[in-house]
């Protein structure tokens, strides 16, 4: 039995209860805060302009204001920059960060007609569904499996064209294959390296679906490795919904998430 107390001791006593309770929710609050900002990040349901981890890409490599990404991964750019510049060589960065609802806008103008696919109306050209799916997985993600959420992938360029250097061509002759030879010798130093390499088959001949080749997607291994792990495990919080065309790609979407190149597993 608990003797009641008076005066000054008690209320002390009930004043240390009292900010031990805060400090035992506050930190339950924390925690779960934490777990849920992970599948957040993975799915890119949050805004990186309201978190301090995310830092705003400098003008001078970017191709377009806003551009946001990871702050360990926009010190490790600056610092590959900066060599490719000595090597005779400028990078800038065409696209980092892109939230849930960019994906979605992406995907569901592709889907729906209104964004031409290599000069095509997908709706037109692809009545069927799933088979309209499957061609704009060639080279977009559906919202809420792109690494581009995560703030450790980015499209590089060696100029600012970006509609130019969103095809594999820019980096295959000329001035764009001496970048792509440099970046290849010299982005594993500075923790890049190129999930979407070679074809999905020569990629990982065990899993049937896969992105095509991006010569300019880049992603910083130390983090994203990480994440794509942590991905792995949480897959089933993660399946893809929420947009035209989610429900053909519950049964295959991990296969485009998994098939990455060796050098970022």
């Amino acid at each position: 039995m608990i003797l009641p107390l008076s005066g000054k001791k008690s209320l002390k006593l009930y004043f240390l209860i009292f900010i031990f309770t805060l400090f035992i929710v506050r930190t339950d609050t924390t925690l779960t805060k934490e777990k849920k900002s992970i599948l957040e990040i993975l799915s890119g349901k949050f805004n990186p302009s309201e978190d301090s981890t995310y830092d705003i890409v400098p003008l001078q490599y970017a191709t377009q204001t806003g551009l946001y990404i990871h702050g360990e991964v926009l010190m490790a750019f600056e610092e590959m920059a900066q060599a490719a510049q000595k090597n005779g060589f400028k990078i800038y960065i065409n696209s980092a960060i892109r939230d849930f609802n960019s994906q979605k806008y992406i995907w569901e103008s592709k889907f729906n007609g209104q964004r031409l696919v290599e000069g095509q109306d997908l709706k037109k050209t692809y009545p069927n569904e799933i088979t309209r799916v499957l061609k704009i997985l060639e080279y977009s993600s559906m919202p809420g499996t792109s690494r581009h959420h995560w703030g450790t992938d980015i499209d590089l360029g060696y100029n600012k064209n970006i509609n130019q250097m969103l095809t594999n061509s820019a980096f295959e002759s000329g001035e764009g294959l001496k970048f792509y030879s440099w970046m290849e010798k010299n982005a594993a130093k500075y923790g890049f390296c190129q999930p979407y390499k070679e074809s999905p088959e020569k990629r990982n001949s065990n899993l049937k679906y896969g992105y095509h080749e991006e010569k300019w997607h880049w992603s910083y291994k130390p983090l994203s490795a990480k994440y794509f792990k942590i991905y792995r495990d949480q897959a089933k919080k993660l399946v893809p919904k929420g947009f035209a065309g989610s429900s053909y790609g519950e049964n295959f979407y991990m296969d485009y998430v998994q098939n990455i190149h060796k050098d970022c597993n």
